[in-house]
């Protein structure tokens, strides 16, 4: 199969910086931009995604289709276009291109294949590629990971894993039960310190001391805001995911609370281009903390 006209769903960071990044490479990415936001209009213009409006339009003219999205629209948006997939009569290659459980990726993968459809499993790695920026790793699993792969020729970095549905899924929830609960677990501990009055004093102990990873952790919660609300369901999906193999799943969606409290507070209300709040690690913690005590006193 050549590709030439690649959909994706949705036109978030990842979503339109993967778009981006095929356009500059000679290929077309159409969407649906039907019902979005400002933000989401302006970042599907700038990356040059093509508004074809409606779903069924997506799928007739797309020759592989990506979804990316929060994790926890993954299965949804599975269902909302496998009606389209089974109208269209078209062996249409769904990739899945969300943070979720393995098991997550199959029950998916069981709804795309019931329309007609094929599944690709992938997990990306990374921040969205930029222009001058491409360090996004897209690890890719499935019988069908190799038409993901040709991808590869028009800008993408994707290293295939293997036939299994849940591979790539499973690569990406053990590297994300380690960076995403570091950032939670350092969001905690500042909030808890400047709820306590001990804020100086236990940053001076963790950058002198935990220097190296302090400052990784620190740079990352200042980077947190915007994200939270996606990452809530990310960090659940990575619980799940231990929770199958007889872990505890609780490390994980501890940190879900955890950004799920940022999500709620006024830093949830921050977007990447127009960060008002929590640009410091010390605003970040002053500002939840305040939230919480407002919530004590309710």
């Amino acid at each position: 199969m050549t590709i030439e006209t690649v959909a994706i769903v949705a036109q978030g960071d990842m979503g339109a910086g993967t778009a981006g990044q095929l356009v500059r490479n000679g290929l077309r990415v159409i969407t649906n931009l039907a019902g979005r936001s400002e933000r989401s209009l302006g970042l599907a213009k700038q990356a040059g995604m093509e508004d074809v409006s409606s779903d069924g339009a997506l799928i007739d003219q797309a020759d592989i289709f990506l979804s990316i999205l929060p994790p926890g629209q993954a299965v949804a948006l599975a269902r909302q276009m496998a009606p389209h997939i089974k109208a269209s009569g078209k062996n249409v290659i769904f990739v899945d291109c969300n943070a979720i459980a393995p098991a997550t990726a199959q029950e998916a993968q069981a709804i795309i294949e019931a329309a007609g459809g094929r599944f690709v499993d992938v997990g990306i790695f990374g921040n969205p590629p930029k222009p001058d920026k491409n360090g996004t790793r897209y690890y890719t699993s499935g019988p069908d990971a190799g038409e993901f792969a040709q991808l590869q020729d028009h800008g993408l970095n994707i290293i295939e894993c293997g036939d299994e549905i849940g591979r790539a899924s499973a690569i990406k929830m053990c590297f994300a039960s380690v960076t995403k609960t570091m950032i939670a677990m350092m969001a905690e501990t500042v909030v808890a310190a400047k709820a306590l009055g001990v804020y100086d004093e236990v940053i001076h102990e963790l950058s002198s001391n935990q220097t190296e990873g302090f400052n990784w952790a620190a740079a990352r919660v200042t980077s947190t805001p915007p994200k939270a609300y996606r990452w809530v369901a990310e960090v659940e999906e990575i619980g799940k995911t231990f929770e199958t193999i007889g872990l505890p799943g609780a490390t994980c969606t501890g940190g879900a609370e955890m950004f799920q409290l940022i999500a709620d507070s006024p830093l949830g209300e921050e977007t990447v281009e127009n960060r008002q709040r929590g640009t410091t690690l010390e605003d970040c913690a002053a500002v939840a903390a305040d939230y919480i005590a407002g919530l004590n006193k309710k």
